[in-house]
């Protein structure tokens, strides 16, 4: 029986060659789009999600109240982790760390060889909380001597060429003017792509401690704080005993902080609160695409079912001998829906090959590999999903061909009519209603990123290189950057803190000024900088000057910008004094305001106070021309200047569209999901149009020889596919709206939501339809009308 269905649906595929091609290709580009897609998605799954404390492993974060809102960090004091675990039975590690971005250049020396590499500052039980297992040293103690270091397998090899040879080697780490001497404690294992923390070497905050000793406030600061909890804790319970926990220890406490725990696997995808209250993240993205693939995929299955009920008349005889001999229904929905695997599991073959092909390009769009790992959690998924598809794919056309009686099919009677056609016709304008959701999605993310990346922030971002100080560069600022300064090719330059696109630091208290409400929890980002510094960022003045050595004052003087004014309610601001952590200073200019974060936010108070000697950051701005040249002059400059030493510069425009990379993958990978939306959804009205000329063309035959035209042929065959598409523009529009503003609500500043995106979307959607059904009516319409009429 199995043989002879197979056989069956063999001479189908041959019989019907253009229909079978049509799901064939629909199919296929269906299931490799949501393969890629699966593949994407179990990635995003995977990432922290593989430590063995992962149930119980949770970082503490700090719900601030300002303004009447509810802010949610994850800084904390780094001296949180010896609290909680000191005072918290349920505790069983505790950990520190320094923010990872502080320290992604440090200066590696042994013997006489300097190599750059990014490390952290970390608590004791840093490898018995998390899972990245050490190949020399033991968790327990590795970290427990502050002159210690435990390097990475890759760094360890790097520099003693093996991980034996690496233990109990003397090193001398660098960081901007801090340096130490350590020795090599332990190796471990490389964190694996899936993992956050991504570092060549720890170090014991015990050391970072040495140099900055208010590193063990707990109160407050920059530092993430991560517990593991003892088996059998009631989450809850713990979470209203921890929530108070700073204020209880410090009734002195500047701003009201309430602590929570989140779970350290969640905050790769759940990673943003509105108002104290999670509220998404990545995973909004993942949730999009698994969407969008499920949609992908339904409109495949659509053509199949489309075009297979559209050919049920050519099977009447067939299904109505089948039955006169005694065949039962459920043995015809078995034989048609062994159709559609048999064609869903050939669609796999090809997907597989399709995916295999286009990997590499997904890789370079996504911005990092989407590696297959074969295992049979993927084998069934990819098992499942083309069951699935094969079984939806085929279910209607099954049910709807085995439920005829034997008289009627005999006599060639579907009983479809009406009913029929307005299903098909449904399907196509569901289709249609999805491509053109597609489209108007794709517009509007596309000008949304290039508004936010041509919108000027504020301060000039191109031209502009930055690269961390070190050796003589930290030792002897001043004379370096004069010298820099004669360079042919550079502009100016200048010394910062922090990169001024996303700066680590986060806004806190400690400005006062007089008239300021007691109530008021404004909080600042605070910016040491150096002579010339906005100079050289091209930062605009509002009010006022910048730092200048003409003023032998301007060390006790501060610049805000404009948003910090409004909030603080100071008129004619400069030369008004306030107070920084209790010190005063004087208001001596105002910028303009400028977006040091992405435009999701709005622009917050900013103070620039002139501290040389706690900057960190190099910046330094060339003209447009001949940039080349001049990065070869500065790279020898440097080496000459800091022997030792090779210069390792980024470009801030680069960071600048980096803050946009998520939202950059999903345009693109949008534009790509709309192309195949409405080639796969022409394909099947392609096979529903020569379906539908096959069926009218003695009508075709009859109104050509009465004089009708090949333009009156064309409009009388698609005027009902026209509607079709008229009725999914109708449905779409509302629809596309909503979504997309409600996506661009996400955004402080975005672009006006204008009908012109709804207009194009509805005319490609019109194009495309007529430029594929005119494939089939103007063939149509040119035939001899003698030849459509001869045969009965």
């Amino acid at each position: 029986m199995f043989r002879h269905y197979l056989q069956i649906t063999l001479r189908n595929f041959r019989r019907f060659k253009t229909t079978f091609i049509i799901n064939l290709v629909g199919l296929s580009t269906g299931l490799a789009v949501a393969l890629l897609i699966y593949l994407w998605i179990s990635g995003e799954l995977r990432v922290d999600g593989f430590h063995e404390n992962g149930n119980r492993l949770y970082q503490v974060m700090v719900n601030r109240e300002q303004d009447g809102r509810i802010n949610t960090v994850t800084g904390t004091g780094g001296g949180l982790g010896d609290a909680l675990q000191a005072d918290m039975p349920e505790v069983e590690y505790a950990v520190s760390m320094t923010p990872p971005e502080w320290f992604k250049k440090f200066n590696i020396g042994w013997t006489n060889e300097v190599m750059g590499a990014s490390g952290n500052f970390v608590g004791k039980d840093y490898f018995r909380m998390f899972s990245f297992p050490l190949i020399r040293g033991n968790a327990a103690s590795v970290l427990a001597d502050k002159n210690s270091v435990v390097l990475s397998k890759r760094l360890a090899e790097q520099l003693f060429r093996s991980a034996d040879n690496a233990v109990g080697k003397t090193l001398e780490w660098k960081w901007l003017s801090f340096m130490k001497t350590c020795t090599v404690s332990g190796v471990y294992a490389d964190q694996p792509e899936s993992s956050t923390q991504q570092f060549d070497f720890v170090l014991p905050l015990d050391a970072w401690k040495d140099f900055v000793p208010a590193t063990a406030d707990f109160r407050s600061g920059p530092f993430q704080t991560f517990v593991v909890l003892k088996p059998g804790t009631d989450l809850p319970q713990f979470q209203r005993k921890i929530e108070n926990f700073i204020t209880q220890k410090d009734k002195n406490t500047p701003f009201p902080s309430r602590l929570f725990l989140s779970k350290y696997a969640d905050g790769y995808l759940y990673g943003n609160y509105e108002n104290g209250v999670q509220s998404g993240g990545r995973i909004e993205y993942v949730r999009l695409f698994s969407i969008i693939a499920a949609f992908i995929l339904l409109i495949a299955c659509i053509n199949f079912m489309n075009l297979s009920t559209a050919k049920a008349s050519r099977r009447m005889k067939e299904i109505g001998i089948k039955k006169a001999m005694g065949a039962g229904r459920h043995k015809l929905i078995f034989q048609f829906i062994g159709e559609s695997l048999v064609m869903s599991f050939a669609a796999l073959i090809i997907a597989l090959l399709l995916v295999a092909l286009f990997l590499p390009q997904f890789d370079r769009i996504a911005g990092r590999a989407v590696a297959i790992h074969f295992s049979w959690q993927l084998v069934l998924a990819v098992l499942g999903i083309t069951m699935a598809v094969g079984i939806v794919a085929g279910s209607y056309p099954a049910f709807y061909l085995s439920r005829f009686g034997v008289a009627a099919v005999l006599r060639a009677k579907s009983g479809g009519g009406t009913g029929e056609s307005w299903v098909r016709k449904g399907l196509v304008a569901f289709q249609f209603t999805v491509s053109i959701i597609f489209i108007v999605g794709a517009m509007v993310l596309y000008q949304q990123l290039q508004f936010v990346q041509n919108k000027q922030p504020g301060f000039d971002k191109d031209n502009v290189i930055y690269f961390e100080m070190e050796g003589r560069v930290a030792e002897r600022t001043d004379a370096f950057l004069s010298e820099l300064k004669t360079i042919p090719g550079v502009v100016n330059a200048s010394t910062v803190q922090q990169n001024i696109i996303m700066p680590a630091f986060l806004p806190g208290p400690g400005v006062q000024w007089d008239g300021k409400n007691a109530d008021d929890r404004i909080r600042f980002h605070k910016m040491p900088v150096n002579y010339d510094a906005l100079e050289t960022l091209g930062i605009q003045m509002a009010q006022g000057r910048t730092f200048s050595k003409n003023f032998g004052t301007d060390s006790t003087g501060v610049i805000l910008n404009q948003a910090a004014i409004q909030m603080m309610g100071i008129t004619d601001p400069v030369g008004k004094t306030i107070y920084l952590d209790k010190n005063p200073r004087t208001i001596i200019g105002v910028t303009k305001d400028f977006h040091y974060n992405s435009m999701h936010e709005k622009v917050q108070p900013f103070l620039f106070s002139l501290q040389p000697q706690a900057t960190a950051l190099v910046m330094v701005r060339m003209k447009e021309h001949g940039q080349p040249a001049t990065i070869s002059r500065l790279s020898e400059f440097y080496s000459r200047f800091n022997p030792g030493y090779t210069l390792n510069f980024n470009y801030m425009d680069t960071a600048y569209r980096q803050q946009y990379s998520l939202e950059n993958l999903v345009a693109t990978l949008s534009r790509y999901f709309t192309v195949l939306a409405i080639v796969i959804s022409c394909l099947g009205l392609l096979g529903l149009a020569a379906f539908s000329v096959e069926r009218r063309v003695k009508e075709i035959g009859i109104r050509k020889v009465l004089g009708a035209s090949n333009g009156n042929i064309f409009w009388v065959l698609s005027a009902g596919f026209t509607k079709v598409v008229l009725i999914s523009i109708a449905v779409s529009i509302p629809i596309s709206y909503l979504l997309t503003k409600n996506w661009l609500n996400g955004f402080a500043y975005h672009i006006a939501l204008t009908p012109l995106y709804f207009m194009a979307a509805a005319i490609i959607a019109l194009l495309a339809a007529w430029s594929t059904i005119g494939v089939q009516t103007a063939k149509a319409a040119r035939a001899n009308p003698l030849q459509c009429l001869k045969d009965e």
